[in-house]
């Protein structure tokens, strides 16, 4: 049976590393402990110096509803697409922390430092401490740093498909608490996001490669998917309703181009990293050291499942498109701590005799993450993108000319400045004219406001029509409008006025 199965080649790896030299790295556990503050301190940092945006205000408005019945009532109309638990948590570190723009987001900078050291810890048990530090730094030159101080699931996400792929791989457990806590893990995953079940992908197909007739699954596998379907019967009436009400039009489909880019943004940079890497080894000439070891150890479980992990995106296309419409990257930041795992295996496989070679692509992919987290601390405000700063740069020249009304036709501009204004009373979004029509299949163009209107029963947020506007045209500032709000005005008989070109658009109407 595949439950007593031990991992392939995991002697022959503790014991080349050792005779390699590698388990004498004593500074490395030093070395990754300071990286995973480095990352969870310049978190929170680049946290406390950044605005909300429009998914992390979806956040914060359900987590602080008056009561936990309210946040499960919320949800089962269909308010957000995450589960209750991840809401339960940031309402926990809001009481902790007091409400403010980083309470939100401690989790995600715990999350982000925890998952480092676990895929570290998850490396090194197979090749030895400096491979291990190769798998650490690999993680943040993908684009999970970002999701380290942002207030939604994905951190966490990540830190738990780092934790299933060490329970999975840790010899130490007995079968039944190994299989145990790996179910745990994926019912855990399972109650922050609906797609870490896609993350038992690598573990089905490493079995089904390895299946003979008459074997059975192995008994962790058969406890993640029991941990998995747990989680998603428990909180199907959310799923349910939230797919009802926007699953046919959500705003990234599944197609051949977001198919063909879903690697290129989980590792914006990788192509580039894997050039200079290879230049690196070529000037060494390490793959003739490579070639000469005639001692090369053979892939091993634990890194044959972790390039499996990219296999995941593909299986997702297909149900993405079969059923759930939704296929954006972030879904899939769980594939991370395999790809991490399986380099720094391959690395030491080939070039554990030649430190020079993992040295120098340590301190390549340490310095690469290093300097792009610090590049976003010095400029916290540049990862925002839809103007708030501008906005609140001239909010005032409105109010000071009379105007009462702040009118937005861009949702996610809308809801941060209700969020941020002085006075969100009077920030109102105007409905396009076509608004109430019935949406054509594919994208919905008007999904924000939709949700922003699902929203609308548990958090003050203002909505006007055409109409509404107009009875309220002298009294009322365009702020930003797009092309289309200016269209349905003057279609309406109102005449817009310029008043403000920069930093930010402001009209108003006579």
């Amino acid at each position: 049976m595949s439950t007593t199965a031990k991992p392939i080649a995991t002697q022959p790896v503790a014991s080349a590393a050792k005779h390699a030299g590698g388990g004498t790295a004593v500074w490395a556990p030093v070395a990754a402990t300071l990286l995973a503050i480095f990352y969870f301190a310049s978190s929170l940092y680049i946290a406390a110096h950044r605005v909300f945006w429009f998914d992390e205000l979806f956040t914060v408005h359900i987590a602080r509803l008056p009561g936990v019945g309210t946040i499960w009532t919320a949800l089962g109309n269909g308010v957000d697409a995450l589960p209750p638990t991840y809401y339960l948590l940031v309402r926990g570190f809001d009481s902790l922390f007091g409400p403010n723009d980083i309470a939100a987001r401690v989790p995600s900078a715990i999350a982000l430092a925890v998952g480092m050291l676990v895929i570290y810890d998850c490396a090194r048990r197979l090749t030895d401490r400096v491979h291990g530090l190769i798998a650490l730094c690999v993680a943040p030159c993908s684009f999970l740093p970002y999701y380290g101080y942002e207030a939604r699931s994905y951190a966490i996400y990540f830190m738990l498909s780092a934790l299933a792929l060490w329970l999975w791989s840790y010899p130490r457990l007995s079968t039944r608490a190994q299989a145990a806590l790996f179910g745990g893990c994926f019912f855990v995953g399972g109650c922050f996001h609906y797609y870490f079940a896609m993350g038992l992908l690598p573990y089905f197909l490493w079995e089904l490669l390895r299946w003979r007739p008459g074997q059975r699954p192995s008994a962790k596998l058969v406890c993640g998917i029991i941990g998995s379907v747990v989680a998603a019967l428990l909180f199907s009436p959310f799923i349910l309703a939230f797919s009802h009400k926007f699953a046919g039009g959500y705003w990234n489909r599944p197609t051949l181009r977001e198919l063909q880019i879903i690697y290129s943004q989980i590792f914006p940079d990788g192509l580039l990293l894997l050039a200079l890497i290879m230049v690196w080894l070529a000037l060494l000439r390490a793959e003739k050291a490579a070639a000469e070891d005639v001692s090369l150890a053979p892939m091993s479980l634990v890194e044959a499942i972790g390039w499996l992990f990219l296999s995941i995106p593909l299986a997702a296309y297909v149900v993405a498109a079969l059923k759930t419409n939704a296929y954006f990257s972030r879904y899939f930041i769980g594939v991370i701590p395999g790809v991490a795992v399986a380099f720094a295996s391959l690395m030491w496989r080939h070039f554990r005799r030649n430190p020079r070679a993992s040295m120098g692509v340590l301190l390549l992919l340490a310095g690469w993450g290093l300097a792009a987290q610090l590049t976003v601390a010095q400029h916290p405000e540049k990862v925002e993108a839809t103007g708030i700063r501008e906005f609140l740069q001239v909010e005032s020249v409105p109010h000071v000319e009379g105007k009462r009304y702040l009118v937005f036709s861009e949702p996610l501009l809308f809801l941060e400045a209700q969020q941020y204004a002085a006075h969100p009373e009077q920030v109102v979004l105007l409905l396009p004219s076509d608004f109430s029509r019935q949406p054509k299949p594919g994208p919905d163009p008007y999904l924000h406001e939709r949700l922003e209107l699902n929203l609308s029963p548990y958090y003050p947020l203002q909505f006007w029509t055409l109409d509404d506007l107009r009875r309220h045209q002298l009294d009322a500032a365009l702020i930003d409008p797009d092309e289309q709000a200016l269209r349905d005005v003057q279609r309406a008989g109102m005449q817009v006025r310029p008043r403000l070109g920069a930093p930010m658009t402001i009209a108003y109407l006579q």
